[in-house]
């Protein structure tokens, strides 16, 4: 019965195991692996509030985020009320013992000064700054700059000196296509003469407005109109523009290389004026002068040319010009022609060029200043930079392949920025090659480098030079000596002249010795020292 109870318990046990097996042996179907639970993802936090008043919604608005630069910087708290916290500091100096009156009353003038001009400035209404970068294409960057003062506020020189409400960009209009370089701005002159002597006369320092008078009464002397009279004829709008003319070229040549090559230049400046004040004096004085004037007089057009004959292949021709409201100076008068075609439709401007397009897309068609910067300027810059070092012979050789490394011209720098005085500030946009990060990356490395540098490269080639000179100097000892022996041992007279090849014998391994810096030695006769070519390196008793 045992035998037959234990058979029963080992049969039961085998059919639990078939049952088990019928379920997890390897007939089964492989279980599928568990899904990995999905961890949802941090819900964002709640944005902070700044305990403090920031213009940051109001700054970021004129931003575009997404790009490679960023930044915001709040001014309010430390710019807001700065004239009361330096007037503040007059209190401090007044405490300090033995302190003279005289002396007090000049810092409390002083400080009346500095206190007045921060006001008028119109810094204490900067609220913040910003800036921001996006690429709209590969390596071109489209970036927005603020500076901010709050609605209602800005009414300091800052904020109306270079001009008050965006107008549209006349100066555009003049431009012709071979322009490279150019900037134009409102400047409110007048203005700014009138606060200069507004600050003066409260200053409380007679000498201030003794020296505004010599300075209006010296201009006066040498011009032949009053200051206030030629300020009062301006017109409030500036620029200059640098052309380069592809089609001419000017050679240049340079010592130990050959001729430099480059557009022929021209530059013309043009000023907004409101009546022919300044022209008709400018004319006035050319009559007195004893050189060929070649004058034009049509209705919309008044221009005096002086032919300048110079020994190099340029034409140089100065040229004062006045014609709807704009007074040029140039350096030729085809310049001018040039400008005044253009302003007329009559010949294609800078606005239809392919480069000055790509660059002016999406930027404000009415401002206060704008500046253009062709490729075609940064090449020639570099161009002449690169001959430069070439025909640099102090230059290490290692340092001129690692500055010939920054001058490649195809990375040559070429922009268009529009700058604009809005009801919040100023707002410029700029579109051009250079990544603004790496740019300010690069100032942050650059300038110490470039500060050791010029302490360093100086006088690493100082002391290079007063070691070369140390050598040099040992070398005529040395060949001084040499004679001296050949005159002994050849019963020589004081006036003969030894050979180079007669004095080998005297040197280490018969060889002669050679100036480090290049120089080339005179033997002179044994009575005489011997001498190098190069300055300095000379010896005396």
């Amino acid at each position: 019965m045992k035998k037959l109870s234990s058979l029963a318990a080992v049969s039961a046990l085998a059919l639990v195991g078939l049952s088990l097996g019928s379920i997890t042996g390897c007939n089964r179907k492989e279980a599928a692996p568990a899904e990995p639970q999905k961890t949802a993802a941090p819900a964002p936090a709640a944005a902070r509030l700044s305990a403090e008043k920031t213009s940051f919604q109001e700054v970021t608005s004129h931003l575009e985020s997404g790009g490679n630069f960023y930044l915001y910087l709040g001014t309010e708290q430390w710019l807001q009320g700065l004239s009361g916290k330096v007037a503040a500091w007059r209190g401090v100096i007044d405490s300090i013992p033995n302190l003279k009156p005289e002396q007090s009353g000049t810092i409390a003038k002083v400080f009346d000064l500095v206190t007045n001009l921060i006001k008028s400035s119109g810094l204490e209404d900067v609220s913040g700054f910003g800036m921001s970068s996006i690429a709209r294409e590969p390596g071109l960057y489209h970036s927005k700059m603020v500076l901010h003062h709050y609605q209602g506020k800005g009414s300091g020189l800052i904020w109306t000196q270079f001009g008050q409400k965006p107008h549209p960009l006349a100066g555009l209009n003049l431009l012709s296509t071979n322009t490279a370089l150019a900037t134009f701005s409102d400047l409110d002159l007048p203005q700014l003469w009138s606060v200069i002597q507004k600050q003066a006369a409260g200053s409380g320092f007679p000498q201030a407005e003794e020296f505004l008078n010599k300075l209006s009464q010296g201009f006066q002397n040498a011009a032949g109109l009053s200051l206030d009279k030629v300020l009062g004829s301006l017109g409030g709008e500036f620029g200059f523009a640098l052309t380069l003319e592809p089609a001419k070229k000017l050679s240049i040549p340079l010592p130990g290389a050959g001729p430099l090559e480059i557009p022929e230049p021209g530059l013309i400046l043009v000023a907004k004026v409101k009546d022919d004040t300044i022209f008709n004096r400018v004319d006035e004085a050319l009559k007195q002068l004893q050189q060929q004037i070649i004058s034009v007089d049509k209705p919309n057009l008044k221009m005096r040319t002086v032919p300048v004959p110079l020994p190099l292949p340029i034409q140089l021709r100065l040229t004062v010009a006045t014609s709807d409201g704009y007074l040029f100076l140039a350096t030729t008068d085809a310049l001018v022609q040039e400008m005044l075609a253009v302003k007329a439709g009559q010949s294609p401007g800078l606005k239809s060029s392919e480069e000055f397009q790509r660059l002016a897309k999406d930027s404000p068609a009415q401002a206060n200043h704008f500046t253009f910067m062709s490729k075609r300027f940064g090449q020639s810059l570099m161009q002449v930079q690169r001959q430069a070092l070439k025909i640099s012979a102090n230059a290490p050789a290692g340092m001129t392949q690692l500055l010939g490394s920054f001058l490649n011209p195809d990375q040559a720098a070429y922009s268009y920025s529009v700058g604009a005085n809005t009801d919040e500030g100023w707002v410029t946009v700029s579109t051009g090659n250079q990544n603004p990060a790496t740019a300010l990356l690069a100032a942050g490395v650059v300038a110490p480098l470039g500060m050791l540098s010029a302490i360093a490269i100086p006088n690493f080639v100082k002391a290079r030079q007063t070691a070369q000179k140390s050598a040099c100097i040992n070398n005529l000892r040395q060949i001084d000596g040499a004679k001296q022996q050949w005159a002994l041992e050849n019963r020589r007279a004081a006036s003969d002249t030894p050979l180079r090849a007669e004095l080998l014998t005297y040197f280490k391994s018969n060889q002669f010795p050679a100036c480090p810096a290049g120089g080339q030695y005179k033997m002179n006769p044994v009575s005489q020292r011997p001498e190098c070519s190069v300055a300095g390196h000379s010896f005396s008793e």
